[in-house]
């Protein structure tokens, strides 16, 4: 991830959506970054007893969401000095709202996403919330989902990795996004969850020695993409499961996650693991795509692990020399 220069914010212009607001203006002043503030409507029952629908009526509608759109952005500390234009609040009417999200993204060339993941209702906890699945499976960028209110930057990291090039590629920006908005001291984790059936599924090796050499690749990983091998975490089990747990666990105030598509987040290549953390995950999450251009494989990815690891539905790459 290069350094953020144009961040796109979604916003529902609730109460609720002043914590997503609040968070995009961290990272864009943390970066430097030019902030776009973004909030799609469609136009409500227009009441019987005023007669026929009029552009006047619809003029104050949409003037008052105007007015609406600026008092968030002042109350958040969105704008101001370095912060966002009046020209960069953009109001736009459209349904599905994440489409005109991606669009504005597209539009501008933005580097990050910024959505709220729910909000409110008894599914709160265990649904993304629609807006952010559908920015998140369409966006051309990387997606930071807020469902916490946590302070930022984060103080604790959680970073899953499977050890696939998709894996190295979230680890790598991951890592530059926690440097550049100043949270490059926080407590961070890179976990790989060994999955039972790859620890005993061995004919040569006892699940002891998987173990050893599953940390052993962890550990290699993280060197190779210039990140301290004490970072490194195995648990064993099943991968959604035990990410899920390890989260709750630590108290994690993020989770960074890559994810298997290769053309953006298209429907079903998001991969079952990542969707299932996504979706049930308490904390805020960055979602970071593999890199849309062609990339050059390091001497590391060349030579490959010593044993492949299969946890997902749609593996990226097997790794066997």
């Amino acid at each position: 991830m290069n350094t953020l220069k144009t961040i796109v914010i979604g916003t529902s212009l609730t109460g609720r959506s002043d914590d997503v607001v609040r968070a995009g203006a961290a990272i864009a002043k943390a970066m430097g970054a030019i902030p776009w503030l973004v909030h799609a409507y469609s136009l409500p029952a227009f009441p019987s007893e005023l007669g026929t629908l009029d552009a006047a009526w619809v003029g104050d509608y949409v003037e008052s969401l105007r007015e609406q759109l600026s008092q968030q952005a002042q109350r958040t500390g969105l704008t101001g000095p370095a912060g966002c234009e009046p020209s960069q609040l953009h109001l736009t009417m459209g349904n599905p709202s994440h489409r005109e999200i991606v669009e504005l993204a597209r539009q501008v060339q933005a580097d990050l996403i910024v959505v709220g993941a729910a909000e409110g209702g008894a599914l709160r906890r265990t649904l993304l919330g629609s807006t952010a699945d559908g920015v998140i499976r369409s966006a051309p960028c990387p997606v930071f989902a807020v469902r916490s209110a946590s302070a930022f930057p984060p103080s604790r990291v959680e970073i899953p990795v499977d050890l696939s090039p998709v894996a190295a590629e979230a680890l790598r920006s991951g890592l530059e996004f926690l440097a550049q908005v100043g949270a490059g001291q926080a407590e961070t984790e890179v976990l790989f969850v060994l999955n039972p059936l790859e620890a005993a599924g061995s004919l040569q090796f006892t699940p002891e020695q998987v173990e050893r050499f599953a940390l052993e690749e962890l550990q290699r990983l993280l060197k190779a993409n210039g990140a301290s091998p004490k970072l490194a975490r195995l648990r064993g089990g099943y991968p959604s499961e035990e990410i899920l747990a390890a989260l709750a666990e630590r108290r994690a105030d993020l989770a960074i996650l890559g994810t298997h598509g290769r053309k953006g987040f298209e429907l079903l290549m998001v991969g079952s693991v990542a969707a299932e953390v996504m979706h049930h995950a308490d904390c805020n999450l960055l979602i970071v795509p593999p890199c849309s251009g062609p990339r050059q494989e390091t001497a590391e990815e060349r030579a490959g692990a010593d044993w492949k690891f299969v946890s997902d539905e749609i593996p990226a790459m097997s790794l066997q020399p």
